[in-house]
C-alpha cells in the first residue's frame, strides 16, 4: 500500500535514512564486540604487564587503550561485589550505610579504604558490647534475620560483609579517575546519580550523552617507593592503594642491570637499588584487595623487554606487538562511499590548486564546488574517526620470555583512544 500510494522520491530518502540508520548501529555493536574481545584480553594479563615494540607499532597506544577499559572493569567489578554482598543480608537497610559512607566521605572520615575498615571496626566493637542495632546497624533487625550468612565454605558476619560492601561502594561512587600516569591520559565516563543509587554511563560508543571528562591523575614515583625516596616529607607517600598504575618508557625510568651498574644500593640519595620500587610491584595487590579481588593494574611499555631489570619483569607478561594493521571501517557498505569520496576529492583538488595559482580571487563556481566537497570530505572524516579501528596482532609470553602463546588480537578503535573534549561541542 505505501508504495502504491507513495512516490519514488518520497519513498527513497525515508529508505536512504533507515538504511543508514541501521548499518550504523550494526557498527556501533561490532565496535562494542571488539571492546569485549579487549576486556577478555586483558583479563587473561597478571597484574603488571608490559608492551613491547619498535616505534611507531603503537606501544604507549595500546596500554593507554587497555588503561581505560581496565577502569571500566573496575567500576563493573565493584558493582558485582555489591550486587553479591547485597543479597547476602537482603533485609539490610543499604542505602542508609551508603548514605553514611557519603557523608563520611565529604568530612573525611573516610578516605581510602583502610580508612573504611577502621571506621567498621569501630562500628563492630561498639556493637559487641551493647549490641545497639538502631545505633550501630542503622536499625538492621538482627535478632530476626540474623547476623551470619552461611555460604557453605564459611559463616559470614555482617560486619565482614559490611567492609567489602562499604569497600567496594567506595571505589564504585568515587568520581575521581582510577588512572595514574607518567603522562596524560583522558577518560570518557559519566556517574548518574538522581541522589539514590548511583549508576555509571561508561560506553565508549555513544553519542548522544554529554560526557563527563576525567584525566588521569600525575604519578609520583615517591608513592610507588617503599624504600628511600626523592622528598622524605613528600605529602603524597604511601597514598595509592588502589587503580591503574600506567608507566610509559618503563626502562628509562628504572634501567636494567647493565645500566645501573655503577649505581650503588648505599647511597643515601633515591635510586634503582634502594628504593624498592621492585618491592612494591610484589605486594601492591595486597591493600588493593577488596573482597579476595585485586583492584589493581599496572601497565608499562617499552621498545626492548630488556631494557627493564630482570627482578621486575620477571612479574610481568611481555605483550609483543606482532603487526599492526591498515585501519578499516566498522560500517557495513561504505566501500561505495569511500569510492565517491576518493574520485571526487582527487579530482577536485586537482583543480583547486590549478585554479589557487592561475588566478587570486574565489569565483561562484569554485565556492559552490568547494562547499560540495567539503560536505563529502567531512562525511568521509567523520566516519573514520568515528567507525574506523586498527587490528593489532601480539604475542604474549612471561617475563622470563622463555614460552611464546599463540597469537593473539587486540583492537584499537578511533572513538575510544583519539575522541577529546571538543566533542563536547559537536
Amino acid at each position: 500500500v505505501i508504495i502504491d500510494h507513495f512516490s519514488w522520491w518520497i519513498l527513497l530518502p525515508f529508505g536512504m535514512y533507515l538504511f543508514s540508520k541501521f548499518r550504523r548501529k550494526i557498527a556501533t555493536q561490532k565496535l562494542r564486540h571488539f571492546e569485549a574481545k579487549n576486556c577478555g584480553f586483558i583479563n587473561e594479563l597478571p597484574i603488571v604487564s608490559m608492551t613491547c615494540g619498535s616505534m611507531g607499532k603503537k606501544k604507549t597506544t595500546i596500554i593507554t587503550d587497555m588503561a581505560l577499559s581496565q577502569e571500566k572493569m573496575f567500576r563493573q567489578k565493584a558493582f558485582e561485589i555489591l550486587q553479591k554482598n547485597d543479597f547476602k543480608f537482603p533485609n539490610f537497610p543499604w542505602i542508609l550505610l551508603e548514605n553514611d559512607i557519603k557523608k563520611c566521605m565529604e568530612d573525611k572520615t573516610i578516605y581510602n579504604l583502610a580508612s573504611i575498615k577502621k571506621w567498621l571496626k569501630n562500628k563492630r566493637l561498639n556493637f559487641e558490647k551493647n549490641y545497639d542495632s538502631a545505633k550501630y546497624l542503622y536499625g538492621y533487625d538482627y535478632k530476626k534475620y540474623g547476623l551470619y550468612f552461611d555460604d557453605k565454605l564459611k559463616k559470614n558476619y555482617i560486619f565482614d560483609v559490611l567492609i567489602n560492601y562499604a569497600q567496594a561502594y567506595f571505589i564504585y561512587v568515587i568520581e575521581s579517575s582510577l588512572l595514574v600516569s607518567n603522562y596524560a591520559i583522558r577518560g570518557e565516563n559519566q556517574l548518574i546519580s538522581e541522589k539514590n543509587f548511583p549508576l555509571w554511563q561508561n560506553d565508549f560508543f555513544l553519542k548522544d550523552y554529554q560526557n563527563c571528562d576525567r584525566f588521569s591523575h600525575i604519578l609520583d614515583f615517591d608513592v610507588l617507593r617503599l624504600g628511600k625516596k626523592v622528598f622524605e616529607e613528600n605529602k603524597h607517600n604511601g597514598s595509592f592503594e588502589f587503580g591503574v598504575i600506567v608507566i610509559t618508557e618503563i626502562g628509562k625510568e628504572r634501567g636494567n642491570n647493565l645500566e645501573l651498574k655503577e649505581v650503588k644500593k648505599g647511597n643515601e640519595t633515591a635510586n634503582q637499588k634502594n628504593d624498592l620500587f621492585n618491592s612494591w610491584l610484589k605486594m601492591c595487590r595486597h591493600s588493593a584487595t577488596v573482597d579476595n579481588y585485586p583492584f589493581i593494574k599496572v601497565f608499562t611499555d617499552e621498545q626492548r623487554p630488556e631494557s627493564w631489570g630482570a627482578d621486575a619483569r620477571d612479574l610481568a607478561d611481555i605483550i609483543t606487538i606482532i603487526s599492526s594493521g591498515k585501519q578499516q571501517i566498522s560500517l557495513p557498505f561504505y566501500t561505495l562511499e569511500e569510492m565517491i569520496y576518493e574520485w571526487s576529492f582527487n579530482h577536485f583538488i586537482n583543480l583547486y590548486y590549478n585554479l589557487r595559482f592561475i588566478r587570486g580571487d574565489n569565483t561562484l563556481f569554485m565556492y559552490l564546488l568547494k562547499g560540495l566537497v567539503t560536505k563529502i570530505f567531512a562525511h568521509h572524516i567523520r566516519v573514520n574517526n568515528q567507525y574506523g579501528y586498527y587490528q593489532i596482532i601480539t604475542k604474549n609470553e612471561d617475563g622470563k620470555m622463555m614460552n611464546f602463546s599463540k597469537k593473539k588480537k587486540y583492537y584499537i578503535m578511533n572513538k575510544k583512544i583519539y575522541s577529546s573534549i571538543l566533542n563536547m561541542l559537536y
